[in-house]
């Protein structure tokens, strides 16, 4: 497993390396920790780090009253990753020009802790490009398991990359809830980070629809296989996996 985290505060920029970091399902890694100054909604372009293609999971915290914006960049070349302050992020999260991708991961404002899983199209170095006015950490993990919980119900209250769970093939009920009828968009995931369904709950309370406070959907597990859901959120959800019948 790679694994990246980077936290943002005060006027020292420190770099450590850490390498063979062990993960939870027995891989190696190697991780990069990065202090920066993080003060009056300042933008800051992190030194870059390597990303392999597949899935990655970003975990973020942001203590500030203000705007919290994190997105992920892709530089295809070698000068460009030599000059990182120079490097105009794209607003799309495939868009931009030849030589970057940009993949936005969080958007929020005030304080937060959330969680976002991605699908990295090309391996390579990669940075941050992150608007704060507080502390802030973002750490990027690489998690490769082999196995995982047959954990069936999940919650939560914000932006969510779930805990990797064990699903049999087949049809599966996947049933959820959102009490307070807010924004809620919920997909799952393989283990290497493609979409096997999305739209699970899509519920965006536009043009003067009311979101619906549950939510069923009926999912064709392709093989026996590790998981997770990725949730995006402004309220209250649950997750539960039931067989279909």
């Amino acid at each position: 497993m790679i694994r990246n985290v980077l936290i943002g505060y005060g006027a020292l920029v420190v770099v450590i390396i850490l390498a063979g970091i062990a993960s939870a399902y027995g891989g190696s890694g190697q991780g990069l920790v990065v202090e920066k100054q993080s003060q009056n909604s300042q933008v800051y372009a992190t030194d870059p780090f390597r990303l392999e293609p597949g899935l990655a999971v970003a975990k973020m915290t942001h203590s500030g009253e203000g705007s919290f914006v994190v997105n992920l960049v892709s530089a295809m070349q070698e000068e460009t990753i030599a000059a990182p302050e120079k490097i105009k992020f794209s607003e799309d999260q495939y868009g931009g020009s030849n030589t970057e991708v940009a993949i936005a991961l969080a958007e929020e404002a005030g304080p937060v802790t959330i969680s976002r899983a991605v699908s990295i199209p090309v391996g390579g170095k990669h940075l941050l490009d992150v608007k704060a006015d507080g502390l802030w950490t973002v750490e990027v993990e690489q998690p490769q398991p082999s196995s995982a919980p047959r954990t069936n119900r999940f919650s939560g209250d914000d932006d969510t990359a779930t805990p990797f769970f064990s699903l049999s093939s087949g049809p599966k009920q996947i049933n959820i809830t959102n009490p307070l009828e807010a924004t809620l968009n919920v997909s799952l995931l393989d283990r290497d980070g493609n979409v096997v369904k999305s739209g699970l709950a899509n519920e965006t309370g536009q043009a003067g629809q009311t979101p619906a406070s549950a939510i069923t959907s009926t999912v064709d597990i392709p093989e026996n296989s590790v998981y997770l859901f990725n949730v995006r959120a402004d309220g209250l959800w649950t997750i539960e996996i039931v067989d279909a019948e």
